[in-house]
């Protein structure tokens, strides 16, 4: 039996983080309580936007990276493998420090064994494909000029919190196409007798992360900013547990999902894959992260003048003489 694969479990340890310490923070939130404070946000947002001193409007650019179970590396951040991002956000700000930003993101995230820098990855030989689709609601708080760097260049140094709600689905390229992994029960999620239920393409995040602003004019802002995603899924890979029952896998499934599942090279014949049956295929104690590097280029303005202006400009239509003629 392969020692590698008996080494999965324990070689899926990041540096960043501690095994178990990112499951203890989001195994507290439910994901109804998570949609529930998404949408209290989102109406508290609308509702104060009369409130609001300013507002902005922005759009974004940068890569979007991933971590998780098909790493190139064992950190928790990477920038290798980044793809495109491409945001728009509408922000509220209540005063010069602290603002609310409704933003949407489109974007990819990928990763492939066969880039890593572990053999025991490389030997495991999985790949995937994701798209991103995310609406998230993120509260922003400049911090003071206290850092003698920024100040120099008029650099605003700002960090960011809030709640994301996002959709993915998990491919993997088979025979020249790519293929949604997630009907295909690759782990064994849902088939007879199985612990293990399908887990769902829409889930639920919290961004957080940092970055800093420079003002082109009073108006015109542009900004960088560096927004982990802590998630609550370990699929966004398609990767978690354990490989599954090949025979049951492949009398409900099919040969094309025993064949994503165990996608490795040394064992080749249907009798040696049931001694991987129970062995690790990923590590599910910590779940997956998606992490958003972009520039933001916004505009803001002022509510209030803009709703005086308006008021000016339908008061200027009246005709004087009209009401006078019908005062009589």
């Amino acid at each position: 039996m392969s020692t590698i694969l008996n080494r999965v479990p324990e070689g899926v340890v990041y540096a960043f983080f501690r095994p178990n310490a990112v499951n203890n923070i989001t195994g507290r939130f439910s994901p109804r309580i998570i949609a529930a404070t998404l949408i209290v946000v989102i109406s508290i947002f609308f509702t104060n936007i009369s409130k609001a001193q300013y507002i902005d409007f922005g759009i974004s650019v940068g890569g979007a990276t991933y971590q998780g179970d098909i790493s190139y590396l064992n950190n928790r951040f990477s920038f290798q493998g980044a793809r495109v991002l491409k945001s728009m956000h509408l922000g509220i700000a209540y005063n010069e420090v602290i603002s609310t930003k409704i933003r949407y993101t489109s974007t990819f995230i990928n990763a492939d064994d066969a880039n890593s820098f572990d053999d025991w990855r490389r030997e495991r030989n999985l790949h995937f494909r994701s798209p991103i689709h995310e609406v998230a609601v993120i509260n922003e708080i400049e911090l003071f000029d206290i850092i003698p760097f920024f100040q120099r260049y008029a650099l605003k140094p700002f960090v960011s919190i809030g709640v994301a709600m996002f959709k993915f689905n998990p491919q993997a390229k088979y025979r020249g196409y790519w293929v949604d992994l997630q009907p295909l029960s690759t782990e064994g999620q849902g088939l007879p007798d199985s612990d293990k239920e399908p887990y769902k393409l829409t889930q639920f995040s919290i961004p957080f992360g940092f970055g800093f602003r420079y003002n082109v004019t009073d108006n015109l802002s542009l900004s960088y900013e560096f927004t982990p995603r802590m998630t609550f899924t370990d699929y966004l890979d398609d990767v978690s547990g354990t490989y599954p029952d090949f025979d049951l896998l492949r009398s409900q499934k099919g040969y094309m999902a025993m064949n994503l599942s165990y996608r490795g090279t040394k064992f080749t014949d249907e009798g040696d894959l049931r001694d991987l049956v129970g062995m690790g295929r990923g590590n599910s104690s910590d779940n997956d992260w998606y992490i958003f590097n972009c520039f933001t280029l916004s505009y803001r303005f002022d509510l209030g003048t803009a709703i005086n202006n308006q008021r000016n400009i339908a008061g200027g239509r009246k005709c004087p003489g009209f009401h006078k003629r019908h005062n009589r």
